[in-house]
């Protein structure tokens, strides 16, 4: 962009209050003068809503006039843009439709928009025309105006700055301290702004790790209270150890005879089950022989009643004879069989155990009485291994935390001497005004951007008119600085300011003078 503009000339026609033809050709200094209404103040709209169609504060404005009949509003601002003329035109005909020219030919809307844009930033151009422009915008874009052209402080600066004992300390000599060396480290990876989110925040590693530290805690005391409770330790010894499986081998040699002695009368009981058998089978051979044996024989036939013959007769007692004779024989195997069972049964002896249980009970409790020792202390010990290692996570986790707490205020400690450098630097521009471009909220702990200006102690709004111009031409001193940028100056108002005026090029006045028709008189500079 082109940094030197000069006004060459202003032709107006019917703008606002200046009925007719009206022509400023503009020197040095160009002075406006007349009574109230004599149109000084639209003379110095007219350059701006030839530009932009505002008024010089920035406003939508239609000069069209409301006190006597005309065919058109016209305004041509011929200007010297580093050295070469140009002339810019906006019309409103008789239909009050918009026209636009440059150097003359037609042009439209967006064409002519994009032309002026890129002569200078209309925020700059009207801080630097209107000396009261600059005050009348939101804190936001007057703050945003000033840092423009502000680099930050760098961050090895602000780093030093942060770790300064002594203000006569020179910059090579400062040594980091630890929150300055943190960030040091950290930022060659991740942004200041990249570390706020990894930390602050309710997602970030602070807002976890309080969480998890809580959890920490909770899970801490709930195994400690386990262990509490426990009964009071035995230290479980490798002789116990030892005792234990002596015994529980005293119980397996034990157990083991108990089932020999149990098979022992396991078979005994079989014996004696054959044997009660055996009796009663002889008891009942016994039975059947001497029913056999007690048979009368008949010598008569049982179904007609006539006598036998002999034959006969000694048929059937053969017949009895040789019954008797199998019975016999059956008896006697079976009293066989009942002398061997009773003579297995008496080669055998019950083995009485009742002895061995009750032993061998004596020593499972026993050994159940060392086993819970043994137990108790193995789960004493694997409860103070969980508390150790709960213990370990939670002050693990409370040195997180207290990094990230950590690293969060070096971030505020960071922000707060980067507002205070870029404050005083920006600060250092200016003679009497005084700006604040951070605040500190305690509900937060931070420095959140803000602005506000006062001038020997007074906020602007208090301001009188006189003061309000010297405000407004001393920030227009410093934007000047700041941006390189040379565009005339309109103080309208004059005769309220009684202060010097310096300008890097034109001045542009407007005075009251009472009972005086408009004058526009120009004079050269003195360089």
């Amino acid at each position: 962009m082109a940094t030197h503009f000069r006004f060459i000339r202003l032709g107006l026609r019917n703008f606002a209050g200046l009925e007719g033809d009206t022509t400023v050709e503009y020197g040095d200094i160009t002075k406006l003068s007349g009574q109230n209404g004599e149109g000084k103040t639209s003379i110095g709209t007219g350059p701006v809503w030839t530009l932009y169609g505002t008024d010089i504060f920035g406003s939508k404005y239609n000069p069209s006039p409301t006190t006597y009949e005309f065919d058109r509003v016209y305004s041509a601002l011929t200007l010297e843009v580093d050295g070469e003329q140009i002339e810019f035109a906006r019309e409103i005909d008789e239909k009050g439709k918009n026209a636009f020219y440059i150097n003359s030919v037609p042009a439209k809307a967006k064409e002519y928009e994009e032309a002026v844009a890129a002569l200078f930033d209309k925020e700059d151009f009207l801080a630097l025309y209107n000396p009261g422009f600059f005050f009348t915008q939101h804190w936001t874009k007057q703050r945003e105006q000033i840092l423009k052209y502000s680099i930050p402080p760098a961050k090895v600066e602000v780093l030093a700055e942060m770790s300064r004992t002594s203000p006569d300390q020179k910059l090579k000599d400062i040594k980091l301290n630890p929150a300055a060396a943190k960030l040091d480290e950290l930022m060659k990876k991740h942004s200041l702004d990249d570390l706020q989110k990894i930390h602050g925040g309710t997602g970030g590693q602070k807002s976890k790790l309080e969480k998890q530290h809580i959890a920490a805690q909770s899970r801490t005391k709930t195994l400690q209270e386990q262990l509490d409770r426990l009964p009071d330790a035995v230290n479980a010894t490798e002789d116990m150890e030892n005792e234990s499986a002596a015994l529980k081998d005293r119980v397996q040699k034990i157990f083991e005879q108990i089932e020999a002695a149990k098979e022992v009368n396991a078979k005994r009981s079989a014996v004696q089950s054959a044997l009660n058998a055996a009796r009663q089978q002889v008891e009942s051979a016994k039975a059947r022989y001497m029913k056999v044996f007690n048979e009368q024989i008949e010598d008569t036939c049982p179904a007609c009643k006539r006598p036998l013959d002999e034959e006969a007769v000694k048929a059937v007692t053969d017949n009895k004879e040789r019954r008797k004779e199998e019975l016999r024989e059956g008896h006697s195997d079976l009293v066989a069989k009942r002398k061997e069972l009773e003579a297995e049964l008496a080669e055998s002896e019950e083995i009485d155990i009742s002895d061995l249980w009750n032993e061998m009970r004596k020593l499972e409790q026993k050994r159940d009485e060392l086993e819970d020792l043994i137990h108790a202390q193995a789960n004493r010990q694997r409860l103070q291994d969980e508390v150790a290692a709960a213990k370990q996570a939670e002050a693990d986790t409370l040195a997180s935390l207290k990094e990230s707490v950590f690293i969060l205020d070096a971030i505020k400690a960071y922000r707060a001497k980067e507002a205070e450098l870029q404050a005083a630097k920006v600060q250092s521009l200016f003679t009497r005004l005084k700006i604040r471009l951070f605040k500190y909220v305690k509900t937060s702990g931070e420095y959140e951007p803000d602005f506000s200006i006062q001038m020997d102690g007074k906020d602007y709004s208090t301001l009188s008119t006189g003061e309000r111009i010297a405000a407004g031409l001393e920030l227009i001193e410093v934007l000047h600085k700041q941006s390189g940028l040379i565009v005339p100056t309109f103080i309208d108002g004059i005769g309220e300011y009684t202060g010097k005026i310096a300008v890097y090029d034109q001045l542009i006045t407007a005075r009251a003078v009472y009972d005086q028709e408009l004058k526009i008189e120009t004079e050269v500079a003195v360089r």
